[in-house]
């Protein structure tokens, strides 16, 4: 006979057992609840996509249940050793070069719009906003409906928000975007960033010293000693300027040794180049390396880090702001202060971009985490594709001591700045552009420099960059197309030539049609765009600085032919300091060294060949881009360097 005690324990965990085996049948139905509705939106996104959706864009045959995910994603798969865009071109090619074309990548992804057109992207980057019943067409406000800074950015570049910060101005849309934008404006104004040019020349000067170092080893039978990774060299003085600029702090990433201070296992500069690598790669297809459960953790390690040093450089940064409001609030209660004196102070204190930004705001936590998350994405746009930006123009030179042509080019860029910063028969006068361009213990050399960077004296200088970006372009936008809901009415639609020409002109093949592209990924391909034949010419793959110097060329061009900052008001807010820094290190180097890139040289091979990236190419081809969150050369740009 059992006890009352031993029936209310056996009540007790016959009820424990009831519940559990409840919750665990109620968990299954709704896990498989859950499964069937997924499974359902699946299958009618494929049937919606594959039936009724897109039908006329340009297209590799689709699978019914796979897409493109077999024909594309073999061009694209992770396992080959390119950039993603060499896959766009031979599917472009293999399309006849339409002006846009449909990448299917259902049931594992979305639909993209793969964009080869400046005018198919210039309808998607710009304003676009439809007006209102009784309102005026074409005249944003609350009279219309649309995009009133363009279509959104892609999901996809959430993502990367480690790396750039969750509040970044690159993530946000609509007035949040603007607001940011609005703000951070007057540090990237252009008469601001030129006041700054002693400083970038500044920095320079430490970049070519250890170029000469390493021009001193030529003769030296140590093979390793006469090659350096010019990435290396490029980022470390991308760096010291963008964190100057922006946040007037010197991390000598230069002089800094590797594993050391800053470059050392805790870093700050260790922990940004780290997160470059760790975060969702993007754009590099589908594989197990989506599911590396340790690159998370990592990515999570480091931004740790890099918040940590950030934060206390910010703090510091808006405690020195609200410090001069103070005093010239002092100053102006008092009527005390200085008038000629407080006006050189304030210019002097506030030189960096986030102070700029930060004036005449309140100090709060909010304020604080928002422009962490600001300052991450200039230092990693200004570090990375102003580094790789760099290489490539270092690449181009290089070709001068095998290419006839490109010594031509060169000797053209050399006499241009003869012109301008002058020569004597002393061997340190090919360096004499720093001290033009640095100079700033008087107004007239200030002007002067200001003149030459910002002016029209460097225009074979200027032709140089922007034929480097046109062929090298290190990033392209990725939007996204909102569906049409009763909330978002407007309508996206675009004009795509579908041509039967193998060299996408003209002909009696042509078919234009509007297509409606509400609920696909856009992505803007700058390196089609810029070397499409149809548009620059049938030399569309040589580097040729002249063209820009042609008006009647540049002015047959579309409207948006070149855009390697993007266009429309979501543009690159950082492209005047880029070319700044570009044509200052261009201007150091050019005349003082001779370049001879390492492996992968551009001797063998023609312009314009695609790297297959599978083991297969010649080893003296033409250096190629791979994907690391933006594109980057394949081999950080092996050089070797000698003095002229």
């Amino acid at each position: 006979m059992s006890s009352p005690r031993l029936d209310l324990l056996l009540l007790e965990n016959i009820t424990n057992r009831h519940l559990l085996i409840t919750t665990l049948v109620t968990l299954i139905t709704v896990s498989l609840y859950y499964a069937l509705l997924k499974i359902t939106h699946i299958v009618y996104n494929l049937h919606t996509a594959r039936r009724h959706r897109w039908l006329d864009i340009p297209t590799l045959p689709r699978h019914p249940l796979w897409g493109n995910l077999i024909n594309m994603g073999s061009k694209l798969q992770p396992s080959l050793n390119r950039h993603p865009d060499y896959g766009f071109v031979e599917i472009w090619n293999a399309l006849n070069q339409p002006d846009a074309f449909l990448m299917d990548m259902l049931p594992l992804d979305n639909c993209f719009l793969v964009v080869a057109h400046p005018a198919v992207a210039e309808t998607l980057v710009q304003p676009l906003v439809q007006p209102l019943p009784g309102s005026s067409p074409g005249t944003p406000g609350s009279g219309s409906k649309g995009y009133k800074y363009s279509i959104p950015k892609s999901d996809t570049i959430r993502t990367l928000w480690r790396l750039i910060g969750l509040e970044s101005m690159i993530i946000a849309d609509g007035e949040e975007w603007r607001g940011l934008r609005k703000r951070f404006n007057r540090g990237f104004a252009p008469a601001h960033l030129h006041s700054l040019a002693p400083l970038i020349v500044s920095k320079t000067r430490i970049f070519v010293d250890r170029l000469k170092a390493v021009a001193a080893q030529a003769q030296s039978p140590d093979v390793e000693a006469k090659t350096f990774i010019l990435k290396d060299f490029a980022q470390d003085l991308t760096t010291d300027i963008i964190t100057e600029v922006t946040i007037e702090k010197d991390f000598h990433a230069q002089s800094t040794p590797n594993g050391q201070g800053h470059k050392g296992p805790l870093g700050m500069l260790t922990a940004s180049r780290k997160l470059s690598g760790l975060v969702y790669p993007l754009g590099r297809g589908l594989g197990w390396h989506l599911v590396d459960p340790i690159r998370p953790v990592r990515a999570w390690f480091y931004e740790m880090v890099y918040n940590r040093e950030l934060g206390k450089v910010v703090r510091e940064q808006v405690a020195n702001e609200q410090a001069l409001q103070d005093e010239k609030e002092v100053g102006e209660n008092e009527g005390g202060e200085d008038e000629e004196e407080r006006p050189k102070q304030t210019q002097q204190q506030s030189k960096s971009i986030t102070r700029l930004a930060l004036s005449g705001m309140t100090p709060s936590n909010a304020l604080l985490r928002n422009t962490v998350s600001q300052i991450k994405s200039f230092l990693f746009a200004g570090q990375d594709t102003t580094a790789t930006l760099i290489q490539w123009l270092c690449f181009e030179l290089s070709k001068a001591t095998w290419s006839d042509r490109h010594a031509e080019i060169l000797d053209k860029l050399v006499a241009e700045h003869d012109a301008v910063f002058g020569k004597t028969e002393d061997p340190s006068s090919a360096f004499n552009a720093l001290d033009v361009l640095g100079r700033e213990d008087d107004d007239e050399g200030r002007r002067e420099a200001e003149s030459i960077l910002g002016g029209s004296k460097l225009p074979y200088t200027t032709a140089f960059i922007k034929e480097t970006l046109r062929l090298h372009p290190p990033a392209s936008t990725v939007r996204l197309v909102p569906e049409i809901t009763p909330s978002n009415p407007v309508p996206v639609n675009v004009r795509i030539r579908n041509s039967n020409t193998k060299d996408g002109g003209g002909g009696g093949g042509d078919s234009e049609k509007e297509i409606n592209v509400n609920g696909l990924r856009v992505y803007v391909a700058a390196y089609l765009i810029h070397r499409h034949k149809g548009i620059w010419g049938e030399d569309a793959d040589v580097f040729r600085p002249d063209r820009w110097l042609d008006d009647e060329y540049m002015s047959k061009l579309p409207s948006g032919a070149w855009r390697p900052f993007e266009r429309g008001p979501r543009n690159c807010i950082g492209q005047e300091l880029a070319m700044l820094e570009a044509k200052i290190v261009l201007c150091a180097v050019a005349r003082g060294f001779k370049w001879e890139k390492v492996g992968h040289s551009g001797r063998k091979g023609f312009d314009g060949q695609l790297p297959q990236g599978d083991g297969s190419d010649d080893p003296d081809m033409e250096v190629w881009s791979i994907s690391n969150v933006t594109a980057v050369p394949l081999d950080g740009m092996k050089m070797k360097v000698e003095r002229r």
